[in-house]
């Protein structure tokens, strides 16, 4: 496996707490202390945090205020800014937050919210956020976690580097590709980043103290993005981010005990076909088995009369077999 090099720059910082991972007796422990952030910069006393959140949904009767009252996002800051953003008419800067969009003949009603680190370092409840999500039916189609280590211990580019090269960051089929961005000993801050963004998920491991100004820094960073393509996106991850992040990849795993995985639309229609069998068989087995000894062991004479057309909406998503493929098994 190879990874490519080129460069990358700096940006400016501050002061808070958060938690940090160090190294301790039986491993990496995550404990809290001060460290340097910019304004806005998202901070948590959990072992990870929100740093991006967006979502597209349709507002109801209670319009845009509804982004108002859910994000504390005070209207007096908005400005529409000339021209669309994707795919909708009209565009709303967020005072600096993040963006809203709306409008448009093909958009059927829906609005786009997109948060930034500044806006989801507003957001002082998330479990009031997932909340409106499910009553609304939000989709959400893009959330960033991000884990920082302030003393560099367990998470830096170059053991990042070394679990790229161990697998440590194949869940499964082929390794994803990775590229570095290479501070060439400028101190300015290495990034390594692992995975495609067209694919829906790629990580981020880079030296946040250093991009930040601070050459002596410590301070790195590891953030995971999700995006909605191909994969559904569940409200938990707005609550236990610190889960969904440890879940990423079999590297991250020591961030929780507990570990979820943002699946893929495949993975999770193959694990809903799973549970139709299972609940077919337990609840609906002997009534087939009967059928089958009414119509003298013949299996076509059942499902002529069980089937009916259509396909459960979960499972919309399971790819089907290929021709031929069950006479293969079958010999």
């Amino acid at each position: 496996m190879s990874i490519n090099s080129t460069s990358c720059g700096p940006l400016g910082a501050a002061c808070d707490v958060a938690q940090a991972t160090r190294m301790g007796a039986g491993g990496p422990v995550v404990e809290q202390e001060p460290r340097p952030v910019t304004r806005g910069e998202s901070h948590t006393h959990t072992t990870a945090h929100v740093d991006w959140f967006a979502c597209t949904f349709l507002p109801g009767s209670a319009g845009l205020g509804i982004v108002e009252s859910v994000f504390l996002l005070p209207r007096a800051d908005w400005v529409k800014r000339p021209g669309g953003w994707q795919g909708y008419d009209t565009r709303i800067d967020l005072g600096g937050l993040g963006l809203l969009g709306y409008g448009g003949e093909h958009q059927r009603g829906t609005v786009h919210l997109e948060l930034n680190a500044l806006g989801c370092a507003r957001v002082r409840d998330w479990n009031a956020v997932k909340v409106w999500c499910e009553a609304y039916g939000v989709r959400i189609t893009r959330v960033d976690l991000a884990h920082d280590d302030f003393t560099g211990e367990v998470v830096n580019v170059s053991q990042a580097r070394a679990w790229f090269q161990q697998g440590q960051f194949t869940t499964g089929g082929r390794a994803p590709t990775a590229r570095l961005l290479d501070d060439l000993g400028s101190d300015r801050g290495k990034t390594l980043y692992v995975g495609q963004r067209q694919h829906g998920k790629l990580c981020r491991v880079y030296e946040k103290g250093k991009q930040l100004g601070d050459k002596q820094s410590p301070w790195c960073r590891v953030e995971v993005e999700f995006r909605g393509k191909s994969r559904v996106i569940p409200y938990d991850v707005l609550v236990r981010a610190g889960d969904y992040l440890a879940g990423a990849y079999p590297c991250l795993a020591y961030l929780s005990k507990r570990q979820d995985k943002v699946r893929t639309l495949k993975k999770s229609a193959e694990i809903g076909y799973a549970r139709m069998v299972e609940c077919l068989r337990t609840q609906y087995g002997p009534a087939l088995n009967a059928m089958l000894r009414v119509e003298g062991g013949d299996p076509f004479a059942v499902l002529e009369q069980a089937v009916r057309p259509g396909v459960p909406k979960r499972l919309a998503n399971l790819p089907l077999p290929r021709r031929g493929s069950r006479e293969g098994h079958a010999k």
